[in-house]
Order: structure tokens, then C-alpha cells, then sequence
């Protein structure tokens, strides 16, 4: 193989991923409170967002629909993928914070690590 070849192959993939890195393409952060009431919105047909609990890291997010029902949110590919909780909220604490189980097996639990105040109010919601 032609080594000045391979150099040129290494360079333009070097390119495409900085150019990608630079653009934050492929980016699935959860930003902000609005941002995930924003989500929850598009997600679910009705649904009006009250108080939001934001994990710390933008992995997910639980919030308070103004009708009483709560929305959890978690990353998923390169969207965020959002569920309708029953009540009353199924959470108990580990290691990282708190854990949501949401009683669908093909979404799994979510990890929330969530601030002193958030974690007063996810108690409230439970």
C-alpha cells in the first residue's frame, strides 16, 4: 500500500471528525430546564411541563406536567426518548443519586443525579 496514501486517508478522517466535533453534531444533551420541557412537550401529545428536575450531567430528565402527570427523559441515540410515569413514582437512591424505575423493560431504569433542592422535590412527587 502506498504509505502517502494512507497518510492522506488518516488526514481526511482527522478532518471529518474535528469538522463533526467542531459543528457538535451527533450532540444529545439535555441543555436546560427549557430544553427538557421543550422535549417533553414535542413528545407528548398534551402535555404542559411544570417543574422540572434536571439531572446534573444532561444525561435525563423528570418533569411535572401541570395536569399531574410526570415525563422522564433520557438520552437515546441521537435524540432523547421520553415515557409516561405512573404514580406514584417508583425511585430509590444509589450510588450516583437516584434511580427511576419506569416499569417498561425495553426502556430501562434512569439514573438521575440530581441537586439537594431537586432531590426535596422528587421526594414530593413520589
Amino acid at each position: 500500500m502506498n504509505l502517502m496514501l494512507l497518510f492522506a486517508s488518516l488526514a481526511a478522517i482527522l478532518a471529518v471528525a474535528g469538522l463533526v466535533w467542531l459543528l457538535q453534531l451527533g450532540e444529545n444533551r439535555i441543555g436546560d430546564v427549557a430544553d427538557a420541557a421543550r422535549i417533553a412537550e414535542e413528545q407528548i401529545a398534551g402535555f404542559e411541563s411544570g417543574p422540572v428536575l434536571m439531572s446534573g450531567d444532561g444525561e435525563a430528565a423528570l418533569i411535572e406536567g401541570t395536569d399531574g402527570r410526570i415525563v422522564l427523559l433520557k438520552r437515546h441515540g441521537a435524540h432523547c426518548a421520553g415515557r409516561v410515569l405512573a404514580k406514584p413514582l417508583r425511585a430509590h437512591r444509589c450510588s450516583g443519586g437516584w434511580k427511576v424505575e419506569t416499569g417498561d423493560p425495553r426502556f430501562g431504569h434512569v439514573s438521575l443525579s440530581l441537586s439537594k433542592q431537586d432531590e426535596d422535590k422528587l421526594l414530593t412527587m413520589m
